[in-house]
This record gives structure tokens, C-alpha cells and sequence, in this order.
């Protein structure tokens, strides 16, 4: 479980034409608004570089941040949304989500695969993953940017489901728990093996039409 406590500085901004926007892009900032309930959406820019450093030190954007607006303006928010541009993946603008610690949250948690499985490492298998983040309910004090899940006792043929996560106190899980994580699956043969030479003998031989007239 990776806990989450990120501080982000951002500044006021006017909104204005289309052109003010690219002119702040330009300048090496991103356009922003702060949305909160029953209030209009607040416009702030957020320093470009700065902000996908942040992003690049953590495995997702499911992110709780403390937005400082000034030195006594400090607002708790969620990423609501990151906009990138279609050709060059640049991110042109956030919507982040106001929200009380208090509240009780529906989020989806990325997760973390620990250790190598003993049917990779001995078994010469594969780990096949179906499912990388479950849902879960939880308060926003809680919420955490990954749970760690154990898959070194996991041998050829064996698999992990949704319900075998541990999730810490406070957690509901929403996910359907028969979902399959991730499956450990055996060495595939090749042709030129004994294994395959084998297979191919006890294969009965499918006789044409040809040859039942011969016969």
C-alpha cells in the first residue's frame, strides 16, 4: 500500500480569449480549474514542468493534493480530469475536484505486483495480468495511490482473484471479487521439442478422401 500526502503549488489566473490560453501554454504553463460543490469553477494555472514531475514520481493520477493558492489558501483536491494534446500527449489542462477529507469516496486503486512468481522463476512460465486497479470505497483521508500485491507463491497454473487483495482497514471493496488478477502460465512448447514430436505421434491420422477410395 503506497499512501498518498502530495503538496502542489498553484497560482490565480483570469480567464479571457482562446489566445490567452496558448500564450499561457507557451509560457510553460498549464490552464486549471478547481471545481468545488455549489461554487463556480475556479480558474488557476499550474507550472508545466512542475506538475508532470509530480505526476512522473507517482504510478497514476489518482492523486489527493494539497493545492496551495497562498500562504493561508491550502485546498484539498482529486484530478478530475487531465486533457492531453492528440499529437504530442502534452497535457493542456486539469479539472481538479474539491472534496472534504471526510467524505466517503469511490476510487480506482492501481495495483502493485511484488516479487517474482516461483512458476516464472523456476517453472519458466509467464505471469499473464487481466486486471491492473480494482474499485474501492473509502474516505479521502484514507486513500492511497497503490496496494501491493504478493505474487512470489504463485506456481504454474495458479492465479490470484480481486477478493485475494488485502485491503487495509477502512476499505470497501466494489470490484466483483471472482475478477482475475493476474495467471501464471506454463512454458510454452516448441515445435522442434520432444514434448511437441510426442504430441504430434498420438495425434490420430486424419485419412483425405482420396486415400479412403484407395483403400
Amino acid at each position: 500500500m503506497v499512501n498518498q500526502n502530495v503538496a502542489f503549488k498553484a497560482e490565480a489566473r483570469t480567464t479571457g480569449h482562446k489566445s490567452d490560453l496558448t500564450n499561457l501554454r507557451t509560457g510553460g504553463f498549464i490552464p486549471a480549474v478547481i471545481y468545488s460543490k455549489g461554487k463556480q469553477g475556479e480558474a488557476v494555472q499550474l507550472n508545466e514542468h512542475a506538475f508532470n514531475m509530480m505526476l512522473k514520481h507517482h504510478s497514476g493520477e489518482n492523486l489527493m493534493i494539497e493545492l496551495q493558492l497562498g500562504d493561508n489558501d491550502t485546498r484539498n483536491v482529486l484530478i478530475k480530469e487531465i486533457q492531453h494534446h492528440p499529437m504530442t500527449a502534452r497535457i493542456v489542462h486539469v479539472d481538479f475536484h474539491e472534496i472534504s477529507l471526510d467524505r466517503m469516496i469511490k476510487v480506482m486503486v492501481a495495483l502493485e505486483f511484488d516479487g517474482t512468481p516461483k512458476g516464472v522463476l523456476s517453472g519458466g512460465g509467464t505471469m499473464d495480468v487481466q486486471t491492473r486497479e480494482i474499485e474501492v470505497e473509502c474516505k479521502a483521508s484514507d486513500l492511497v495511490e497503490s496496494f501491493l500485491v504478493d505474487v512470489t507463491d504463485l506456481g504454474i497454473g495458479d492465479s490470484l482473484n480481486v477478493g485475494d487483495v488485502k485491503l487495509p482497514e477502512g476499505f470497501v471493496l466494489l470490484s466483483d471479487a471472482d475478477i482475475s488478477i493476474a495467471t501464471i502460465l506454463k512454458p510454452r512448447v516448441s515445435a522442434g521439442s520432444d514434448d511437441a514430436e510426442e504430441e504430434a505421434a498420438s495425434e490420430p491420422e486424419v485419412l483425405t478422401g482420396a486415400k479412403d477410395e484407395e483403400a
